[in-house]
């Protein structure tokens, strides 16, 4: 999808094996009139609205300088304010928090995340159903008592490192015809 944003409504950067490569498209254009009826045409489905209407409102709210200020906010500061926009949810806020705007103490929890608190972390948490909202609050608060302002790259380094134990537990049957090869 990211490719695609970036293919239509992005310029062009550069050409290499014949391959076109484009930016990222500036906020201006994604909060253009027939942007959701594009983007539905181009398979984002219900996430063609909230994208169009995150851009309107960032236009309307200063555009990329908005967005820059909220890198020099504190991060729940900045999490609030994206959790304003269309669409924006605790876990993509956190996302962006830490993947975009350098808050390092972002904590972006999801089930494979809400695993790994509650196989290693917070074993009180094993058997329940979802992530809700005192868990996922649970969940960060617990990792940033942990591992300080650097706690999602703690997440991170910890998800990485469940996703390889379970590529090293699989078996040979189980792995594609490509893997056996090796």
């Amino acid at each position: 999808m990211v490719e695609k944003l970036c293919t239509h409504y992005g310029e062009k950067i550069c050409e290499v094996n014949d391959i076109s490569y484009y930016s990222f498209p500036d906020v201006d254009k994604l909060a253009q009139p027939k942007v959701e009826s594009q983007l539905r045409e181009l398979g984002f489905g219900y996430r063609a609205k909230f994208i169009k209407k995150s851009a309107e409102q960032i236009v309307e709210w200063g555009g990329e300088e908005w967005f820059k200020s909220l890198r020099v906010k504190m991060y729940k500061e900045a999490r609030t304010e994206l959790m304003k926009l269309c669409g924006i949810g605790p876990k993509v806020a956190d996302c962006i928090c830490l993947m975009s705007l350098n808050h390092l103490d972002a904590l972006p929890v999801d089930t494979h995340v809400f695993h790994i608190a509650a196989q290693n972390y917070l074993p009180h948490l094993r058997g329940k159903k979802s992530v809700t909202e005192k868990i996922y609050t649970e969940i960060g608060e617990h990792f940033r008592n942990l591992y300080g302002d650097m706690a999602g790259w703690a997440h991170t380094v910890l998800f990485c490192a469940d996703l390889k134990k379970f590529q090293q537990n699989d078996s040979l049957e189980d792995m594609p015809q490509k893997r056996k090869k090796r």
